[in-house]
C-alpha cells in the first residue's frame, strides 16, 4: 500500500519584504524557517511541516488516476467556454485565519431544491430527479454526488446556491487537494482565487455542474494558474491523482514567491545563502 507523503525536503527558497528570514518550501506547499548569519545557519519558527487530512477521499489500492475516465483538460475546457450558464465566486484573497462556523444543514441547498423540485433533496438526490426529467443528459445516477463549494466553506464559501454545484464525489476530493494546497499559503497575503462552475443548463440543471474551474492569480502579476475539474466523471482518485494536483498549485506558487523576492522585493536569497541553507537541510535529514 502507498504510505501518505514522504519527508519534508525543502528546495525553494524566498524572502517575504522587510524580513531576513529565509522561508524554504517543498513541492507539497510545507516549509521552513531559518537565519543565515554569516556561515551560521539555524531553524527558526515552526512553518507548515504537515499536510491537511484527507478524509477518506483518496484511493491509495489505485496505481491509475482515477478507478474510471474523466474529460481531459482541454475537452472540460471547451465545455466550460461553451455553457450557458456558470456561478462564480469572484476574485477573493486567501483568508488569513479558517471560519470557525459549521456548515448548514445539506450545505444550506435544502431551500433552492424545495422551490426548484418541490422537496428538499442532497446532491445524489438531485441529481436522479434531474436525470427522470431529462434522461438524454447522460447524468451518472449510479455514483455518489455531492454538493461542492466553489469557495470552500473552510475559506469563508457561503451555504447556498450562489456557491454551490452538485457533482459526483470525486470532484470535492480533487477540489480538496487544490483547497489544501491553497491553506500552505493563506500566510503570505499574495494569492487570490476565482472559482466557477459551468452548469449543466439555466433551468433544471442550474445547480448541477459539468465543469469547475479553478483560477489563481499573485497580486504581483505574471501567469495563472489554471485547473478545470470533471463534474460528471470523477471518480475517488488514486494518491498519485490527488498529490499530483496538490503539488501542481505548490509549485506554482513557490516559484511565484521566488520570483516575487527576487525581482520585486529586492530581497532575494544569493547563492550562497541557498547553499548554506539547503547543506544545512540535507546534513539534517
Amino acid at each position: 500500500m502507498v504510505k501518505r507523503r514522504r519527508e519534508l525536503t525543502p528546495s525553494w527558497l524566498y524572502r517575504r519584504v522587510g524580513t531576513d528570514t529565509v522561508y524554504a518550501r517543498d513541492r507539497a506547499g510545507r516549509y521552513l524557517c531559518y537565519r543565515v548569519n554569516g556561515q551560521q545557519v539555524r531553524q527558526t519558527g515552526t512553518g507548515i511541516t504537515s499536510l491537511g487530512p484527507i478524509y477518506g477521499r483518496v484511493d491509495f489500492s489505485n496505481s491509475r488516476r482515477f478507478t474510471g475516465r474523466t474529460r481531459n483538460q482541454g475537452a472540460l475546457a471547451v465545455a466550460y467556454n461553451t455553457s450557458v450558464h456558470r456561478i462564480s465566486s469572484g476574485w477573493t484573497p486567501l483568508p488569513q485565519t479558517r471560519p470557525t462556523s459549521r456548515r448548514q444543514t445539506n450545505q444550506g441547498m435544502s431551500p433552492c431544491m424545495l422551490a426548484l423540485t418541490g422537496t428538499a433533496r442532497s446532491a445524489t438526490s438531485y441529481a436522479i430527479w434531474y436525470d427522470g426529467n431529462h434522461p438524454q443528459r447522460g447524468i451518472k445516477t449510479t455514483l455518489q454526488w455531492e454538493w461542492c463549494h466553489l469557495l470552500a466553506h473552510s475559506m469563508a464559501g457561503a451555504d447556498n446556491q450562489t456557491n454551490i454545484v452538485a457533482a459526483v464525489k470525486g470532484n470535492n476530493s480533487e477540489q480538496l487537494a487544490i483547497e489544501s494546497a491553497l491553506q500552505m499559503y493563506r500566510c503570505e497575503n499574495m494569492f487570490e482565487m476565482n472559482i466557477s462552475a459551468a452548469c449543466i443548463d439555466n433551468l433544471h440543471g442550474r445547480h448541477l455542474g459539468n465543469v469547475i474551474k479553478y483560477e489563481i492569480r499573485c497580486r504581483h502579476g505574471g501567469n495563472n494558474y489554471v485547473q478545470y475539474l470533471d463534474c460528471l466523471n470523477a471518480p475517488r482518485p488514486s494518491a498519485i491523482h490527488y498529490y499530483n494536483i496538490l503539488e501542481s498549485v505548490a509549485l506554482w506558487a513557490n516559484r511565484k514567491l521566488e520570483a516575487v523576492s527576487n525581482l520585486m522585493h529586492n530581497n532575494s536569497v544569493s547563492a550562497s545563502e541557498r547553499r548554506l541553507v539547503l547543506n544545512y537541510i540535507n546534513d539534517d535529514v
